[in-house]
C-alpha cells in the first residue's frame, strides 16, 4: 500500500506568480507507482521550447487566454490565435543546477520513496530562498530539497524582492557557465535540445524595450512527468508570460481660478488655464514609471524637455521632484504624501534652460535609485513660470503652448522612445474706443481704472484693482493686481481714443470712469466685461502597444469652444491679435456734452447797462431840479 505522505512525486517546478506564468501549472505531479516507465531513462536527453506572447496586449484586445493547455506540450489553438502577438528577440539563459534523486527511507508507513533534488552551491541555495539547516537530506556537500520546499522559497523570494531577486539569480546564471538560447524568432520561439537529465533554472536575460514584466526565474524539470501522471516527458514546451508595460506622461497647469480643496495649493491642475500678464504659472509633469521588473530593462536615461511658449520664463529654481506610490496624491501632488522629494542639490537631476527649452535629466545617480526601487511609481515634475508683460504672450483661442517630451531608453535598447504632452494657458484683452457725442472732446483727458470682480482667491470672491505697464500711449500690458485703489493703474487713452489692455484671464472685470473731458458727463455706472477663455482637451500621446494600431502616437489637442466675452450682459464681439481669433473683447464709451450753465451773455449785460444810464438819467434830472429850486 502505498502512502499518502508519497503518493504524488513532484517531477517537475515551474513558478506560481501569477505574473510569470501562463498556461503552465506550479508543480507538475505523477503517481510514481502508475507511470508507464517506472524509471528515468538517464541516458537520454531532453528539450525545452518556450513560447513567448505579449499577454497584456493580446488580454486588451480580449483573447482569452485561460483556456489553452497547461499539460507542458504544444499547444497549437494558443499558437494560432496569439500568433500576432508574438514577442521576437527575446533571450532565455538556462544553467542545469541540481541533479535529481530518488530518496527511500523506513517511515511509519513503511518505507517511503520520494524525488528530491540535490544542490552543491551553498550561493545558490540561499539566493533561492533555501535554508541549509532546513535540507530533507545532506550527503557528500549536496543539500536535498523537494520541489515544494523549492517552489515555496523562490515564490516567496520574488514575492518579498522580485527586482534584487531576479538580478542575482540573471548573474549567477552568467557567471556560472549558463548558456543562452537563441532570440525568439518571429513567432516568438525559441528552443534547446540535447539537455542531459536534471533540473534547471531558467531566467530572461534580453527582452524588447517594450517588455518590462520579464519572466521571474523558473525551475524546469528534464525529464518530466505529464500532468496526467501516466508517463515521462522528456521534451517540454513553456508559456511564460510577459506583459508590457509602459511609462505615461501628463502635464498639467494649475488654475488660479478654479478653486479645489484637493488641487494643488487649493487651485485644480488642469490641461488648460486662463492667466494675466505677470502672473506666475504652476506646472506639474506626471509621469508614471512601468513596472522595473530585472536589470534587463532597466532605465539608462529618463529626461523631460519642456518647451514654454515665447510668452512665459522659466524659474529655473523652482524645479523640484516629487515621488509617488497612488496616482491619486500625484495627480493632486499632495507633497504630504511622497515617498521621496529630491530638490536640485541633491544631484538626482540636472536642470539645463536654454531660451525657451528647459531640459530636466535624470542623473546616474537618480537612475540607480529609481531603478531597483521606484518601478510602477509616480514622479512629478514642478516648476513655476512668469508670465512676460510684453507683446510675446500670445492672446485669444491660439494659446500659449507649452510642450514636454519625456525620452527614455532601456538597457535593452539601441535607441530612444518618446512620448508627448502639453498644457495651453490663455489671455486676452480689451480694445477700448473713446467717443464725444459731438466729436469734439480730448480723449487724452479721460481716464479709468479696472478691477478684477471675480478673483478667486483659498475659494473666495475677491476684488483687486489691476495694475499694469503702460507700454506707449494707450496701450498697457498688465503686471498684476492690488487691493489698495492708489495702487490701481489709471488707464487713459491715445489721441485717437484707444485703450488696450493685454494680459487677462477668463474673469469678471469692471471699469470705472473717474475723468473726462471738460464740458462732458462721466458714466454713470461700471462697466461690466466677462471673458470666458477658451475650452479645450487636451489627450497625451501613448506608446504603441503589439499587435495593434495606435491612433494617439502624437498629442491630440480639441478645442471644444472658443473664447466669448460679454459686456454689460450683452454678447460681445471678439477681435483677433494677429493670427490669433478671440483674442480682444471690442467696446466703445461715449461721453455726452453736459448740460449748459443759465445764460449771463451780452444781452443780460445790455439790459443792465441801459437800466443804470436811465437811472443814472433820473439822479442827474433830479438833482438838477432841486438845485434850480433852491435858487428860486
Amino acid at each position: 500500500m502505498k502512502s499518502n505522505k508519497f503518493t504524488k512525486i513532484v517531477t517537475s517546478i515551474a513558478l506560481a506568480a501569477s505574473m510569470t506564468m501562463t498556461m503552465v501549472p506550479a508543480v507538475s505531479a505523477a503517481d510514481y507507482g502508475t507511470a508507464t516507465y517506472d524509471t528515468i531513462d538517464m541516458s537520454k536527453t531532453g528539450s525545452l521550447t518556450v513560447h513567448k506572447y505579449d499577454i497584456t496586449a493580446a488580454t486588451k484586445a480580449g483573447v482569452d487566454t485561460s483556456v489553452y493547455n497547461d499539460d507542458w506540450k504544444s499547444d497549437t489553438k494558443a499558437e494560432t490565435d496569439l500568433q500576432k502577438y508574438s514577442i521576437p528577440g527575446v533571450v532565455f539563459s538556462y544553467l542545469k543546477v541540481a541533479d535529481i534523486y530518488t530518496e527511500s527511507k523506513t517511515t511509519a508507513n513503511g518505507i517511503g520513496v520520494r524525488v528530491l533534488y540535490g544542490f552543491n552551491d551553498t550561493n545558490l541555495i540561499g539566493d533561492l530562498g533555501l535554508d541549509i539547516a532546513s535540507a530533507e537530506l545532506t550527503k557528500n556537500s549536496t543539500y536535498y530539497y523537494t520541489s515544494t520546499e523549492i517552489n515555496d522559497a523562490l515564490k516567496d523570494k520574488l514575492e518579498n524582492s522580485n527586482t534584487a531577486t531576479k538580478n542575482t539569480l540573471e548573474d549567477y546564471i552568467k557567471a556560472n557557465g549558463g548558456k543562452d538560447m537563441t532570440e525568439t524568432s518571429s513567432t516568438g520561439v525559441t528552443s534547446v535540445d540535447k539537455l542531459p537529465v536534471g533540473l534547471y533554472m531558467v531566467v530572461e536575460t534580453y527582452v524588447p524595450e517594450d517588455v518590462t514584466y520579464t519572466t521571474d526565474p523558473f525551475m524546469v524539470s528534464i525529464p518530466s512527468t505529464t500532468v496526467d501522471g501516466q508517463d515521462w516527458m522528456y521534451d517540454i514546451n513553456v508559456y511564460p508570460k510577459n506583459q508590457t508595460d509602459y511609462p505615461t506622461l501628463d502635464k498639467k497647469v494649475a488654475d488660479d481660478d478654479d478653486y479645489s480643496s484637493e488641487g494643488n495649493n487649493g487651485h485644480a491642475l488642469k490641461d488648460t488655464a486662463s492667466v494675466s500678464e505677470g502672473d506666475i504659472a504652476d506646472y506639474r509633469i506626471t509621469s508614471k514609471l512601468p513596472a522595473i521588473i530585472s536589470k534587463a530593462s532597466y532605465f539608462t536615461k529618463y529626461t523631460f524637455a519642456d518647451t514654454l511658449a515665447k510668452g512665459l520664463t522659466y524659474n529655473k529654481d523652482s524645479v523640484t521632484l516629487y515621488w509617488y506610490d497612488s496616482k491619486a496624491d500625484a495627480d493632486i501632488n499632495d507633497t504630504a504624501k511622497a515617498v521621496a522629494t529630491w530638490t536640485q542639490d541633491k544631484n538626482k537631476f540636472t536642470v539645463t534652460v536654454q531660451d525657451n527649452k528647459m531640459t530636466v535629466a535624470i542623473t546616474e545617480d537618480g537612475l540607480s535609485e529609481i531603478n531597483p526601487n521606484y518601478a510602477g511609481k509616480y514622479v512629478v515634475v514642478s516648476y513655476s513660470a512668469n508670465v512676460k508683460s510684453t507683446d510675446d504672450l500670445v492672446l485669444g483661442d491660439n494659446g500659449n503652448a507649452n510642450d514636454v517630451v519625456l525620452t527614455y531608453a532601456r538597457t535593452n535598447t539601441t535607441y530612444e522612445d518618446v512620448l508627448k504632452d502639453e498644457a495651453v494657458v490663455y489671455s486676452y484683452g480689451i480694445d477700448l474706443t473713446k467717443t464725444f457725442s459731438d466729436n469734439n472732446g480730448d480723449a487724452t483727458k479721460v481716464q479709468f481704472v479696472a478691477k478684477n470682480t471675480s478673483r478667486q482667491t483659498d475659494g473666495q470672491t475677491a476684488t483687486y484693482y489691476l495694475v499694469a505697464n503702460k507700454v506707449s500711449d494707450g496701450q498697457y500690458h498688465v503686471t498684476g493686481e492690488t487691493t489698495n485703489a492708489d495702487d490701481a493703474t489709471v488707464f487713459s487713452p491715445d489721441n485717437n481714443g484707444k485703450i488696450n489692455v493685454y494680459g487677462l484671464e477668463e474673469n469678471s472685470y469692471s471699469l470705472t470712469e473717474i475723468a473726462t473731458d471738460k464740458g462732458y458727463t462721466l458714466l454713470k455706472d461700471d462697466i461690466k466685461v466677462d471673458i470666458k477663455k477658451t475650452d479645450a482637451t487636451i489627450t497625451a500621446s501613448v506608446a504603441s502597444v503589439r499587435g495593434q494600431a495606435n491612433p494617439n502616437a502624437n498629442v491630440i489637442y480639441t478645442k471644444n469652444a472658443s473664447a466669448s466675452a460679454k459686456v454689460d450682459a450683452l454678447n460681445a464681439t471678439m477681435d483677433s491679435k494677429v493670427d490669433s481669433t478671440n483674442a480682444l473683447v471690442k467696446l466703445s464709451v461715449e461721453n455726452n456734452k453736459s448740460f449748459p450753465i443759465p445764460p449771463t451773455g451780452v444781452m443780460g449785460t445790455f439790459v443792465i447797462t441801459l437800466a443804470g444810464f436811465a437811472m443814472m438819467a433820473v439822479g442827474l434830472t433830479y438833482g438838477k431840479g432841486k438845485k434850480k429850486k433852491e435858487e428860486a
